[in-house]
């Protein structure tokens, strides 16, 4: 067999330093109990969803009753009474997006028996919670940041006892436009929602933040609570030294609130009908920002508040009843609330955007001949989920498909001969919003032809033009980074198929920028874009030529963006001049 010779044109150019590695994408996860509101759900429990997801993915929940079950996580930094479980447990960084809380419920499964806690009451800990948000590593993010957020949910346990609602337990989260319901208590606890702490900390350490939002609390309380430590422990009365706080915003809460020992917080805008207690609560200047307090409440109606601790509470600005302030230990009430303040709207509404889509195929006007059979294909897409997608002709019904893909199958009818052809796709979301999205095909009258040649030629064409050399600009010593730079590329086919690739053809260090006889540790990266191609990724450059970007096809000025990316090591030994090197860049084909 004759092989075919490859057409080369080859261009080389000085490369100085290297692009960031390529961004990566947060996954979303969705998932339906029955599968019937959002029937391309992969999972139909959050749990699975969970476990599935990477750190900052997004688990959207579409309607239904979601009956959970999991084990908590247990160690010495972060530990579980006995025989704890929990319905949903949660130690990664995620977002949780329900579709509202009239239409989603998270309930523990009955298979859990008749009780979350474990052999003996501990409150302090990972399990016996509806829902456990926990921290399981000491070098995690969260300390600063929002852990988990949380909306558009009802949260609740009737039939089985539960310590709390949700636990947030060394971590950070928010709660928002959700309902924590009825709460059945397992034994001497039965909180709605609680902040919790194992760990010791120093003031001056890491923030953490728990928020109730635009939210509706109907049973058990809060509890937000900075000390650590088992049950009936000298540390449960005792700070642990953690700078937590706890935040009720815009939120109706029904039983008592309650801020111990070193908790921080602010309540603001809030509906409270139990009393609300400062046990030992931090009311001092705030460590992140000294000229406000660490704890304040402010325009809210309250029952209640006793403050045991020495310190004053602020809460000024409030309305306390007809009656006036009704208050315990120090407090400073300022001037209250006239008037009450207008009744709450919560839990607010999760916003649900219309579905969106696309006829992909036939994309644009079509000729469609009479007899013949096209297959078409919607893309549709929804903030929770698309239920179905139904296709017309001229008004005329198709079919409607109900998952992925989204193919119909369709030929013109008799009386379509000569004339222009409305091709839409009416795409209905989980909530049963609609969207219609269209396109023409035209149906030719039947003609005869004869042939008739015209021609012309081209000659066979591979050019490859490079731009400017790509350019760093200065490496910082001692400081990790990753350095990029970009420069064009045009590429010119008239072949079958043809493949740019790129090649560090130097003997010393292959793959490695050098300055002098000293190389960067880390292996220069390179890769190719264009409008076809834009989600290639980065791959080390070496002395064996690196595969950039392919085309199956001609192609005329093809504009190109070379990227690299050059990683630089906190302790990498960096000598002063300029690092570069010399890269051979290659356009080939087999089918000239």
């Amino acid at each position: 067999m004759n092989s075919v010779p490859a057409l080369r044109a080859v261009v080389t150019a000085a490369v100085v330093a290297a692009l960031a590695p390529s961004t990566a994408f947060a996954s979303t996860w969705t998932v339906d109990d029955d599968k019937a509101d959002c029937p391309n759900a992969r999972f139909t429990t959050i749990q699975a969803a969970v476990d599935q997801a990477a750190p900052w993915d997004t688990v959207v929940i579409c309607a239904g009753t979601y009956l959970e079950q999991s084990t908590p996580y247990s160690g010495n930094n972060s530990p579980s009474q006995a025989g704890s479980k929990n319905g949903l447990t949660i130690a990664k960084p995620l977002t949780l997006k329900g579709a509202g809380a009239s239409k989603v419920t998270i309930k523990p499964a009955p298979a859990v028996g008749t009780t979350l806690a474990g052999t003996a009451p501990y409150l302090r800990d990972g399990g016996g919670n509806v829902v456990t948000i926990s921290r399981q590593s000491l070098g995690a993010t969260d300390d600063n940041e929002n852990f988990v957020d949380i909306s558009g949910v009802t949260i609740e346990s009737g039939d089985v006892a539960a310590e709390a609602g949700v636990a947030f337990f060394n971590t950070s989260g928010k709660i928002s436009n959700s309902v924590i319901g009825t709460i059945k208590p397992a034994g001497p606890y039965g909180y709605g929602l609680i902040m919790t702490n194992s760990l010791q900390g120093a003031e001056a350490g890491a923030r953490r933040q728990v928020t109730l939002d635009k939210s509706v609390l109907t049973t058990g309380g809060v509890f937000f609570d900075d000390a650590r430590g088992a049950d009936g422990a000298a540390t449960t009365t005792a700070r642990s030294g953690m700078v937590a706080y706890g935040n009720l915003l815009g939120s109706r809460v029904a039983g008592p609130v309650t801020y111990t020992y070193g908790a921080r917080g602010t309540i603001s805008g809030s509906e409270l009908s139990g009393p609300l207690t400062l046990t030992d609560a931090e009311l001092g200047p705030d460590p992140s920002n000294p000229a406000v307090r660490a704890f304040s409440v402010s325009g809210s109606s309250l029952a209640s508040l006793a403050n045991t601790g020495a310190g004053t509470a602020l809460a000024a600005g409030n309305w306390w009843g007809a009656t006036g302030p009704t208050t315990t230990g120090p407090v400073d009430a300022g001037t209250p609330l006239a008037a009450a303040p207008a009744a709450l709207s919560v839990p607010a509404p999760t916003l649900d955007a219309l579905p969106t889509g696309s006829i992909v195929d036939p994309f644009g006007p079509t000729v469609v001949q009479y007899g013949e059979t096209i297959y078409p294909v919607v893309v549709a897409s929804d903030d929770f989920g698309v239920k179905s997608v139904s296709l017309t002709a001229n008004g005329a019904p198709v079919a409607t498909v109900g998952h992925t893909p989204y193919e119909f199958t369709w030929s013109p009818a008799y009386g379509d001969i000569g004339d222009i052809v409305t091709l839409a796709a009416t795409i209905t979301d989980s909530s049963g919003q609609k969207s219609v999205v269209s396109t023409e095909v035209t149906i030719p009258a039947i003609t005869t032809s004869t042939p008739g040649t015209v021609n012309g030629s081209v000659p066979a064409t591979l050019a490859l033009t490079i731009g400017p050399p790509a350019s760093f600009g200065p490496f910082t010593p001692g400081i990790a980074k990753t350095y990029s730079a970009t420069t064009a590329a045009n590429v010119v086919s008239t072949a079958g198929d043809a493949l740019l690739s790129v090649v560090d053809p130097s003997a010393t260090a292959p793959g490695h920028l050098v300055n002098g006889t000293f190389v960067l540790p880390s292996a220069l990266q390179a890769r190719a874009r264009n409008a076809a191609n834009t989600g290639t990724a980065f791959n080390t450059v070496s002395g064996t030529p690196l595969n950039l970007l392919a085309w199956s096809a001609p192609v005329s000025n093809d504009a190109i963006t070379l990227e690299f990316a050059q990683p630089v090591a906190a302790n990498d030994a960096l000598r002063t001049g300029t690092y570069s090197k010399t890269l051979t860049y290659t356009l080939s084909t087999t089918t000239p």
